[in-house]
């Protein structure tokens, strides 16, 4: 008797409880959103006055190459990155998405940012390297393209949050945790050895990780291809390239940082449903955060998607500065 009560109690319980975690997630999204549009502006302002820096730098390194302008130019583009994925994206957006609600390891966590990050600053350097070395087309022209990207991009986030819905529905992703949990403290010395015994559980997670770095990465950063861009006219491609990818580690450390806060809320939650409901009522209510998350990444790709196919590229850091540039016209 005593435990169909407490049956009874977990669940008329478990649909609250989700319902409240919907809720706070919500009121969690919309203040950071309002937060970070007076924010987004000032780091925008800060973004350009570092990419001027940046342009400064590239300069000084032309005129008088050393230790000190080579070590400017890479803190600089160091920070650039920071500041420029502390802002509202919507990369962020969708890996701490799928992070809390899809689960995952800090390890795991780690390795999505960086790849993000590094995959970021390939295609802006594979961009520059292809359109104006390769085609003659000016920086601004290049510019241009990374919109075609961007819609791409938008797309591919669609499609995962639906692949996401799709499999949260059909009962996958969250069965094979525990036992997969278990494997792993067993064998936790030999993990390196594992890695060809995935269960197609197992690739099925990694596919979609493998679509939130993609859909991240193939959007480059619009101060990447600047960057590039005028190292490469003025003589320096190799220089831009190297500061690129020192940019693309000041986002990683920043993204990363993300993604571990939403790994360890994700836990956190994770054992106090575990504490509170029943085992078949925890894995439910798994299953419905995953199709929550999974339904947010497909409102917010499409939702993108349509507004950049009606607005015209937005190309901030191009705003006319005080100082000559050399990106062109």
């Amino acid at each position: 008797m005593q435990p169909s009560l407490k049956r009874m109690t977990s669940a008329r319980r478990w649909p609250r409880l989700v319902g409240l975690g919907a809720l706070t997630l919500a009121v969690l999204a919309s203040a950071w959103y309002v937060a970070g549009q007076g924010l987004g502006l000032e780091l925008v302002a800060w973004q350009r006055d570092l990419h001027r820096a940046l342009t400064e730098a590239i300069t000084r390194l032309s005129d008088a190459p050393g230790t000190t302008a080579w070590l400017s130019l890479l803190g600089l583009s160091f920070g650039y990155g920071v500041f420029h994925a502390a802002g509202p994206g919507h990369g962020k957006a969708v890996l701490s998405t799928y992070l809390l609600s899809q689960g995952g390891a800090l390890r795991r966590a780690l390795l999505l940012s960086c790849l993000a990050s590094l995959l970021q600053a390939l295609v802006a350097i594979g961009l520059v390297t292809v359109l104006v070395h390769g085609l003659g087309w000016l920086t601004r022209q290049a510019m241009g393209s990374v919109t075609w990207l961007e819609q791409a991009s938008y797309l591919l986030v669609a499609l995962l949050g639906g692949w996401l819905c799709w499999r949260a529905l059909a009962g996958h992703g969250h069965a094979h945790r525990a036992d997969a949990h278990a494997h792993d403290h067993d064998h936790d010395a030999h993990e390196c050895d594992c890695a060809h015994h995935l269960t197609p559980d197992q690739a099925k997670d990694w596919r979609g990780a493998l679509a939130v770095v993609v859909s991240i990465g193939m959007r480059p950063c619009s101060g990447s291809v600047l960057l590039v861009g005028a190292a490469s006219l003025l003589g320096h491609y190799w220089s831009g390239v190297l500061a690129v990818l020192a940019m693309a580690a000041g986002t990683a450390l920043t993204v990363s940082a993300l993604a571990l806060a939403s790994v360890m809320a994700r836990d956190w939650a994770e054992r106090r449903l575990a504490r509170s409901t029943l085992g078949s009522n925890v894995e439910r209510c798994l299953r419905a955060a995953g199709f929550a998350g999974g339904a947010i990444i497909l409102m917010l790709g499409l939702s993108l998607f349509v507004a950049g196919g009606q607005a015209p590229a937005d190309l901030p850091l191009l705003d006319p500065a005080p100082t000559t540039s050399p990106f062109g016209g």
